[in-house]
């Protein structure tokens, strides 16, 4: 029986660019989530704070797309069926009655190890994962006794996180109205698109047709230019949370580790990175039960991932299973899609 590991991560983000997490929206502006704690003085107080729920589904989704990128062969792409695909990326559904298979569940974590780590709805019992992740609080007043001690000094530590938040606005422009644009129009869509008034004429619809049809060229007419506005944490502002992680077997860590290591690619967390909200550097901190704390993996900006020494041999380990699960597929075609349907 291979070694067990459990530990914690410990995990400091430091935001490169706003950061967008929606709590709540009034027509076009959206504020970010926020819950009640009991502060530092023993009172309760309002905190933003990044989900847990939030981090595990970006986690499970890069997880998903590094096991069926490196299970393809060449330039073609897995593809599996849709059932499996949600069992992957969004966790699953239950069908039928709930039941316990021992057998069937092991059988499971030793063909999928990435479901194993994240668990999800399996056929028609629920397989637990192994990984437990903490909400991300940000480093200020309100969260200073939440945050470990080597955070408590940390520059604006002091500052409540109201004071770490900014609003973003922008805007949708409509370029249907753009006359240098509108030569790519077909000459129908031109003529049905609003003009501009002269000037001093009358905004009313004086054209013929009865109270339905005037409606309906007025929704078709509706501007497509809108100015939107949102809040969001100041870029620059720290975030620091954990996730729990309890008896993985060193292929499991290699399929959490190769999550994170699809996540670097592309730095992003929360909302509308789109257009360059959330973009973040992280530290991540390997705690091992009973153990020494070791670095884990680093993200910088465009440069290589760095991982620690437990992390690469997790890494190492995965990767080389994933090469001989590529090749049991080729001899096996349907051993995937039988594993994860239970």
């Amino acid at each position: 029986m291979s070694k067990l590991n459990s530990g914690v991560l410990d995990i400091t983000v430091r935001l490169l660019e706003p950061l967008s997490h929606i709590g709540e929206s009034h027509g076009t502006d959206s504020y970010l989530d926020t819950q009640t704690i009991i502060g530092p003085e023993g009172r309760p107080v309002e905190v933003f704070s990044y989900h847990g729920n939030a981090v595990r589904g970006m986690l499970r989704d890069h997880g998903a797309k590094y096991l069926l990128d490196h299970l393809a062969s060449g330039d073609a792409t897995v593809q599996v069926p849709l059932d499996v695909f949600y069992l992957l990326f969004s966790g699953g559904s239950l069908g039928g009655e709930q039941s316990a298979d021992i057998d069937q569940a092991r059988r499971i974590r030793n063909a999928v190890p990435l479901l194993s780590v994240f668990g999800g709805g399996v056929g028609n019992q629920i397989l637990p994962g192994k990984i437990r992740c903490n909400d991300l609080w940000p480093v200020c007043k309100e969260t200073r006794h939440l945050i470990p001690e080597r955070l408590r000094e940390a520059p604006g530590v002091d500052l409540s996180w109201r004071v770490l938040t900014v609003e973003r606005s922008f805007t949708r422009r409509d370029d249907g109205k753009d006359d240098n644009l509108r030569p790519y129009l077909a000459q129908n869509v031109q003529s049905a698109l609003p003009q501009a008034p002269a000037q001093g004429a009358l905004l009313e619809d004086n054209s013929e047709g009865t109270a339905s049809e005037k409606k309906g060229r007025e929704k078709k007419d509706a501007p497509q230019q809108m100015r939107y506005t949102i809040e969001c944490l100041a870029a620059g502002a720290t975030l620091w949370g954990e996730i729990y992680v309890l008896d993985v077997t060193d292929v499991e860590m290699g399929a959490l580790t190769s999550a994170i290591a699809e996540w670097s690619k592309v730095p992003f967390i929360g909302g509308q990175n789109r257009i360059g909200l959330g973009r973040v550097d992280a530290e991540i901190v390997w705690r091992p039960a009973g153990g020494t704390e070791q670095p884990f993996a680093t993200i910088r900006g465009g440069a290589p991932l760095a991982l620690g020494l437990v992390a690469a041999a997790a890494k190492q380990a995965y990767d080389e299973f994933l090469r001989a699960y590529a090749r049991h597929l080729e001899e096996n075609k349907s051993s995937i899609t039988r594993a994860l349907m239970g």
